[in-house]
């Protein structure tokens, strides 16, 4: 689905329609929230193993820096 829509702005002149998009906000509050079909893996947080991602990085772009 796309997102933009979210953004657009509109404006409700009648009853009608006022009540049609109030059951459609009712309607959506009620369906199942969205789950991954994998699990997402939790950024990492400790900083020795971050300075070590990074040293390996750096080391890599040596190496290919090299050739």
């Amino acid at each position: 689905m796309a997102t933009s829509s979210i953004f657009t702005n509109f404006t409700i002149t009648d009853n009608e329609t006022a009540e049609k998009f109030a059951e459609a906000l009712e309607i959506a509050s009620k369906q199942p929230k969205w789950v991954p079909s994998e699990p997402i893996e939790a950024p990492e947080r400790d900083p020795e193993k971050i300075r070590a991602i990074f040293a390996r990085r750096a080391e890599r772009a040596k190496r290919n820096a090299k050739v």
